[in-house]
């Protein structure tokens, strides 16, 4: 299950895109490397702390949900 293995994480490298809200459409690209050693809550707690103020819940969504492939891969 992949919320079994969040608790082993230690290191995680999250890609975030996300869209300028002065133009619409210039396009950024962020790489986080965090280290993490949390449960599934903390680990949801932490980046959505973390992230609220830099992009929309969409946005993390879409963020969130990559990297999940990339760990499934």
């Amino acid at each position: 299950m992949l919320w079994r293995g969040l608790t082993q994480v230690t290191h995680i490298k999250l890609l975030l895109f996300f869209q300028t809200t002065h133009t619409g459409q210039s396009r950024c690209s962020l790489s986080l490397s965090l280290p993490l050693s949390v449960t599934c809550c903390g680990f949801l707690e932490y980046m959505f702390g973390l992230l609220n103020s830099w992009c929309s819940a969409s946005q993390l969504l879409l963020a969130l949900t990559q990297t999940a492939t990339n760990w499934l891969s």
